[in-house]
């Protein structure tokens, strides 16, 4: 029995999910904020164990890269990646934009998910309907935020997207939408992957994020004296 294992926990709160071969999805939500270190590796191993497996059936692991929340990108991703290593699984990487894209209802076309960043910036993807992005994923501002949103039927923004971006779409007449992640989105788009022969190497998965996470900032500083 082959079991694939999807991890999401790009946000704040999370999800896991896990499907044996010729059975349903099962869900189980986690808590990337507080206490992930200590929960994620216990959900995932009880959530196999339901299924009748061991973590050596996992034949598939599917991760949300980022960009997203430090702590649960890092543990889940060094999650994938060790569990990857020690079991000879396969890995998939799936950017938490292409996530959002597929895991909330609305507009039919390409979608554009903005994701908030720093100084009135946000991270721009732009999605089609079948999950591929589009272009060059990378931060935009005020300024470059109209050209990047052409082609897009709706936009996908997390509530701290700066007023004056939210101003601009607005006045583009382009839908707002609140992005969800799901877990049994990302296993499909990982099996979807798979199935195509696209996967990604254990040792080379990293976090995705916008900027240096300011814990690493503040590490360097202390160490530089700068």
């Amino acid at each position: 029995m082959k079991i694939h294992l999807a991890i999401e926990a790009s946000q704040r709160f999370g999800t896991i999910a896990v499907q044996a071969q010729g059975d349903e999805v099962r869900v189980s939500a986690i808590e990337s904020a507080s206490g992930i270190d200590d929960q994620l590796m216990l959900q995932i191993d009880h959530m196999v164990r339901d299924l009748g497996g061991v973590p050596a059936d996992l034949g598939l692991i599917g991760v949300s890269i980022g960009p997203g929340g430090f702590t649960g990108l890092r543990v889940a991703t060094a999650t994938a990646k060790a569990l990857a290593m020690t079991t000879g699984c396969d890995l998939v990487g799936v950017p938490s934009a292409v996530v959002a894209a597929q895991s909330t209802s609305g507009q039919e076309g390409n979608r554009s998910v903005l994701l908030s960043a720093r100084r009135g910036t946000a991270w721009h993807t732009q999605v089609s309907d079948g999950g591929a992005v589009i272009g060059e994923a990378g931060l935009v501002d005020i300024e470059s935020l109209r050209s990047a949103l052409a082609g897009a039927g709706d936009v996908l923004a997390d509530d701290h997207l700066a007023p004056d971006l939210v101003g601009l779409i607005e006045e583009a007449g382009i839908p707002i939408r609140v992005p969800q992640w799901s877990a049994a989105a990302l296993l499909s788009l990982a099996a979807s992957a798979h199935g195509a022969g696209k996967t990604t190497p254990a040792p080379s998965l990293l976090p995705l994020y916008p900027r240096e996470p300011e814990a690493v900032r503040l590490f360097e500083a202390r160490e530089t004296g700068f």
